[in-house]
């Protein structure tokens, strides 16, 4: 992940907003504690706490770390469909913010690692322009949920594509190339600003759908390794505070200094409920 070198600060004012009736799939979403006082932190860095993004899912396989996901359920994994084409074999990795599944803090915060029973890609994924570049993996046994292991909020209602404004800013979170092109060995996060459709369809030279959406630029961006990553932010949701996820890290340019694509979940939340509702056991 590529991130601007100077320190940014995200008001989570600007993201107050209320949904109505808007449903959840899991009302148990979206809720963060604040990192311990006895952690060590790079100050002025971009390294993630687990406790602030505990939803964040590792995926490997019996060579190395490939892709992110989002824990969406206590069976679910949210991530995109080009990740589950590219590898067999798949491991996802829970609560962990490193590579190892110890953090080597004084808690002694340990990763789970679970195994997969069925990967889900949406039928009309085009590998070609990477449109509807969403799929779901469905664990092999249920997740119990920690302060270092919880679901991230995903709203069930279109509407929430309404929220999203050219210019606001969103927070992208993964384990992709960072600015020495290395995998970092902890969890990244960086605010990623929301630019105009248009941008990215003159950049790539290919229609952004309204499936979509076109964020970053040359201080800040997702890179090579954060597929399937989340793009979201906070949310007031009738009083709560919930972290909400807006979109999947799909694609960019391979030097990670240009706008990226990543899907627009507001367009797939019907398809992420009806899977659920399906192969959930």
């Amino acid at each position: 992940m590529k991130s601007a070198a100077f320190l940014v600060i995200i008001s989570v004012c600007q993201w107050l907003c209320r949904f109505g009736e808007s449903r959840l799939l899991e009302p148990n979403c979206g809720i963060r504690t604040m990192p311990s006082f006895h952690r060590t932190r790079i100050i002025g860095g971009s390294d993630a706490e687990i406790t602030s993004h505990p939803w964040m899912a590792y995926l490997y396989n019996e060579f190395h770390y490939f892709c992110a996901g989002t824990l969406i359920t206590n069976q679910f994994v949210l991530t995109a469909a080009h990740c589950i084409e590219a590898s067999k074999n798949l491991t996802v990795r829970l609560g962990g913010s490193g590579l190892t599944r110890s953090d080597g803090s004084m808690c002694q915060i340990t990763a789970e690692d679970y195994s997969v029973s069925m990967a889900i890609k949406h039928k009309y994924f085009t590998p070609s322009i990477m449109l509807n570049d969403i799929a779901m993996i469905r664990l092999a046994r249920t997740v119990k949920f920690y302060d270092h292991i919880r679901p991230i909020c995903i709203i069930l209602d279109p509407a929430v594509r309404l929220l999203l404004e050219d210019g606001m800013t969103l927070m992208a979170t993964g384990w992709g190339l960072a600015d020495k092109r290395m995998h970092p060995h902890l969890l990244q996060e960086a605010p990623i600003t929301v630019m105009n459709r248009n941008v990215c369809s003159k950049l790539y030279d290919v229609a952004i759908t309204q499936g979509q959406i076109c964020a970053g630029d040359k201080e800040t961006n997702t890179c090579l390794g954060d597929s399937g990553g989340p793009l979201g932010g906070v949310v007031n949701y009738y009083g709560d505070l919930r972290f909400v996820q807006y979109g999947i890290t799909s694609f960019g340019d391979i030097e990670c200094r240009s706008p990226s694509i990543y899907t627009d979940l507001s367009t797939y939340s019907g398809w992420i409920n009806m899977v659920v509702s399906q192969y959930r056991k």
